[in-house]
């Protein structure tokens, strides 16, 4: 699997790989789990930052204005369930 697709799909493949050990597999179910907890924890605050952001700062902008500013995609939709 190359190198450059992203860690949490890395980790997804090789959960559903059968020739490991059973305890490297729950480590990697384990760490894939962490991973997704932990994004969607980012992406909540990030939502946070961005539609507090204009009132902090006295200012009309928009939060998906300044997440796109800011380069984060916190607002997309999660389709994967």
């Amino acid at each position: 699997m190359p190198d450059y697709e992203p860690l949490d799909y890395r980790l997804r493949c090789h959960s559903k790989r059968t020739d490991l050990p059973p305890d490297v597999l729950r480590d990697i179910c384990e760490a894939y789990e962490t991973i997704q907890r932990l994004t969607k924890e980012r992406d909540e605050e990030r939502r946070e930052v961005c539609i507090l952001r204009p009132f902090a700062y006295h200012n009309d902008g928009i939060a998906k204005d300044y997440a796109a500013y800011r380069k984060w995609d916190c607002f997309k939709e999660n389709t994967n369930g």
